[in-house]
């Protein structure tokens, strides 16, 4: 596994020091490249997100490389991408899409997320995108596309 992430001012070099219980390396993964490079404070979040959500998330799409980002379609200055940053301090992934049945459930882990400081995209169905702009100081909001 490459470039596994820095949170709480260490490295983490490996399986064996993830410290986040509902996620794992692999779904964290770029599809393309699988590397995991992620934002310091990052997972910590977004962890905390899934605490208080307490309903299973499942990562439908997380870092992504420059060339993966270009291959599905992503925003040329995505905050998925990780090999590349596209931000001033941004160091890595902060951005998550989470599978999604409904309007009720994009509803309520939506609003749970932009109570707890992230900024929610809403596409037309089954996913939503969360991200943490503000820790590389973006204004936080919310958008559908």
């Amino acid at each position: 596994m490459a470039d596994l992430p820095e949170e709480a001012g260490r490295a983490v070099s490996g399986p064996s020091d993830w410290r986040w219980p509902n996620f794992t390396p692999a779904e964290m993964a770029c599809r393309g490249s699988g590397v995991v490079r992620l934002h310091p404070g990052f997972m910590d979040a977004l962890q905390e997100l899934r605490r208080c959500f307490d309903k299973p998330m499942t990562i439908t799409s997380a870092c992504r490389s420059t060339a993966h980002n270009r291959k599905v379609g992503g925003h040329p200055r995505s905050l998925h991408v990780c090999d590349a940053p596209q931000h001033p301090g941004q160091e890595g992934t902060l951005a998550v899409d989470v599978a999604v049945t409904g309007a009720a459930a994009a509803w309520e882990l939506g609003l749970l997320a932009l109570n707890m400081g992230w900024s929610v995209g809403v596409p037309k169905a089954g996913f939503i995108h969360l991200d943490r702009r503000d820790m590389v100081g973006l204004p936080r909001g919310l958008f559908g596309y």
